[in-house]
């Protein structure tokens, strides 16, 4: 009976140190965020307009299982794969798409807001987890700035009769420092969270990122989202913009996503 009862918790020992060991390939992990507590507020967004974003950087993984997104818990062995200001010549050769794969994961919801690890907020937000996976034998280059990455989001009112429209621009981000190169070698991931919105309107959505030269774009998802989000707010940074350029700050201002004409060309700075 002994032996019975050291068999059973050795193989449940074993079955939890499995549980989390490095995968030969990539499967969803599941996300938790262990500073999420019950003295937290939680909130959805919820946007009326275009919303200027910057999609959160969480950070790169090895391919497991169980991932901790608490920004207290990042694992700081990963700093040595900066390129801090990097040199676009330097790093060229790993922007290669290829084995880069961009995959969603819209039916896991986490929440998360860096700043409340820094005790300026008590309210956790709502998002959902985009991943970066190198697929490949060989090393790649992740681009971001700061603690986000070069992201938005699109939608569609229907299927067959509208384009895809960006429900999301780039946000203004005056400082010209703080752009890092990441490396991802084989058999590891990046984390980025996109907000996940409330609205009564179930819309096909995708993700587009940009990294340098090259656009990513996810395969089409179904979320939730409200239809004025197809809307640009008079006299915002991403209006006049594009008013100033005669719509030509669209291909940076969404990573080469094109907002309706009439959403923007009719406006007037106040």
């Amino acid at each position: 009976m002994n032996k019975v009862l050291i068999y059973i918790v050795s193989f449940i020992i074993i079955g939890c140190k499995t549980n989390n060991e490095k995968n030969e390939v990539f499967v969803l992990p599941t996300l938790i965020n262990s500073q999420d507590n019950d003295t937290l507020e939680r909130a959805n967004f919820t946007a009326k307009y275009v919303s200027q974003v910057f999609p959160e950087f969480v950070g790169k993984f090895k391919f497991k299982n169980y991932i901790d997104i608490n920004p207290l818990k990042r694992d700081t062995s990963i700093y040595k794969d900066f390129i801090w200001d990097y040199s676009r010549v330097e790093i060229d050769d790993s922007l290669d798409v290829n084995g880069f794969d961009l995959i969603v994961d819209y039916e896991t919801t986490v929440f998360y807001n860096q700043d409340v690890t820094h005790g300026f907020s008590n309210t956790l937000f709502s998002y959902y987890p985009v991943y970066f996976v190198n697929s490949s034998n060989s090393d790649k280059i992740f681009l971001g700035k700061d603690s986000y990455a070069y992201g938005i989001q699109e939608a569609r009112m229907n299927e067959q009769f509208s384009d895809w429209q960006p429900i999301e621009g780039r946000g203004f981000d005056f400082c010209g420092n703080g752009t890092f190169g990441l490396i991802v070698r084989p058999k590891e991931f990046v984390i980025v969270l996109m907000k996940k919105y409330e609205g009564n309107y179930k819309a096909p959505l995708r993700v587009r990122f940009q990294q340098d030269e090259s656009i990513y774009v996810s395969k089409p998802f179904y979320g939730y989202i409200d239809t004025n989000q197809f809307t640009i707010q008079d006299s915002t940074y991403l209006s006049r913009r594009l008013q100033e350029t005669n719509g030509k700050a669209a291909t940076w201002l969404f990573y080469g996503a094109v907002p309706k004409e009439e959403e923007w060309v009719v406006k007037t700075i106040n």
